[in-house]
Order: C-alpha cells, then sequence, then structure tokens
C-alpha cells in the first residue's frame, strides 16, 4: 500500500533534525549579514580596507524608509567618514594603541571620540522632539530629589564656572538627560546628567577642569540638540576623564 510503503526504511527523524539544522546555519549566514550593513567593509586604525576581512561577504545594498518624513536610507552605501583624524601609530602592528598628535579633546579621538551621526533631533514615536528643556515641556516637574537650578557649577579643579540655568527632559522616558549651565563668562553649555553629582548646594563635574568649558561643544538651538551634537557633548566630557586627569586634585 503506497500509505504504508511509499517511505520504505527512510528514517523521517533523521530528515527532520537534518532540515533543521540546515535552517539554522542559513538563519546564522543571515542574521550575520543583516548585521554588517553599517561599518563594513572593515578599515584598519589607518582609514585603509582592513586585510581580513572575515568569512562573511558584504549584503547587497537595502533602502530603508525612515519615519516622519525624513526620507530613504540606503545601507551599505560605501560611503566614508571624510574626516582626517589627529592619530599617530604607536607600533606598526594593528592593535597597538594610536596617540593623538594635537587636542584630543578639540580633535575627537581616543576617550574623546564621537560619531558622525546626523545632524538633527531625535524623534518620539508621534514625531516630536525626544529631547527638550523642561520650560517647554508642561507638566513637567522635579518630583524626587535636589532641583538643581540655580545651584552653583563646581569643575574637576573645585573651581566654580558657573550656575544651572535649565534641566533638558526625555520626554517619552520622563527623565533629565541634560542640565543647561550658565557659564560665568555669560555663554551657555549643555553637560550630560550621567556626569553630573547634585549635592544639597553645588552640581560637581569631575571629569573636565574649568578651564575647559567654554570648549564644551555648542548646539544651534536653544529649543533643540541634534543627535550629532549630543554625540560630540557626551564625548568630550567622556574624554576628560582621562585627558583632564592630571589636572585635577586628588581627594576631589
Amino acid at each position: 500500500m503506497v500509505g504504508v510503503t511509499f517511505f520504505g526504511n527512510f528514517d523521517l527523524a533523521s530528515l527532520s533534525i537534518w532540515l533543521f539544522w540546515a535552517f539554522f546555519a542559513f538563519l546564522i549566514f543571515y542574521l550575520q549579514r543583516e548585521n554588517m550593513r553599517e561599518g563594513y567593509p572593515l578599515e584598519t586604525e589607518d582609514g585603509e580596507p582592513a586585510p581580513n576581512q572575515g568569512p562573511f561577504p558584504l549584503p547587497g545594498p537595502k533602502t530603508f524608509q525612515l519615519p516622519h518624513g525624513r526620507g530613504d536610507v540606503t545601507v551599505p552605501n560605501g560611503q566614508r567618514e571624510k574626516r582626517e583624524l589627529a592619530l599617530t601609530r604607536s607600533a606598526t602592528s594593528e592593535g597597538y594603541p594610536h596617540l593623538p598628535t594635537g587636542n584630543p579633546m578639540l580633535d575627537g579621538v581616543g576617550p574623546a571620540a564621537w560619531a558622525p551621526r546626523r545632524d538633527i533631533p531625535e524623534l518620539d514615536g508621534h514625531g516630536h522632539n525626544k529631547i527638550k528643556p523642561m520650560s517647554n515641556a508642561p507638566g513637567f516637574i522635579v518630583s524626587a530629589g535636589r532641583d538643581p537650578r540655580g545651584l552653583p557649577v563646581q569643575a574637576g579643579d573645585q573651581e566654580v564656572v558657573g550656575r544651572v540655568s535649565e534641566l533638558w527632559v526625555d520626554v517619552p522616558e520622563q527623565m533629565i538627560r541634560y542640565l543647561e549651565l550658565d557659564l560665568n563668562s555669560g555663554s551657555k553649555r549643555l553637560v550630560p546628567m550621567t556626569m553630573v553629582r547634585v549635592w544639597d548646594d553645588r552640581v560637581r563635574i569631575r571629569s573636565i577642569t574649568s578651564d575647559m568649558f567654554e570648549s564644551v561643544p555648542t548646539i544651534k538651538s536653544p529649543a533643540e540638540v541634534t543627535l550629532l551634537e549630543e554625540d560630540k557633548i557626551m564625548a568630550y566630557y567622556a574624554g576628560g576623564t582621562m585627558y583632564a586627569a592630571d589636572k585635577r586634585k586628588s581627594g576631589y
């Protein structure tokens, strides 16, 4: 009978497990190639094509339609960053650190490195700016802890550089992302909330010293911060944890 003898002694259980392993291998291959849409092909730290590109080939270009009318993006697109990094090799072999040749804080290298993100604000799911000053976010108040507005700002060398004038909030996440500082010079700067410590009588920013605040990257608009501006600001303060270490007093 066909219904009984069609497969004969064929092992259907073995077929099932081999089909599963074949599907699993294809899935790994597919996901790895999709993961290579940005940041590839690989380059050395000098910007030259890396000799070892890995076992997986690049995927074909794919175009993604961005929400809220922000156009399309195609990846991979072969575009490279145009910045010339102020770095020099410390050894001929790969894997050794590169050394800054100028002011690493201003050049954006090492711990102060930033990525060339799009120079537009991040949006929430409704197409509105995700991060904005609290004065532009009705209904937001400081409900826990000390409100830092009006407090003096103490730098890593214990000098007072200005006062906190505004809080910038992440509206959908309902949390403070930045403090806005009025510096003694009259200019304004943002500082990431994660880089400050709020005390009862002051706000402390340990990563950079008083002479470095004027060089903190600025923002174009007083009402919004772009992705590129965010990356530069956070990189500057983070870089100070290393490059300003010799200026900070011990025991602080």
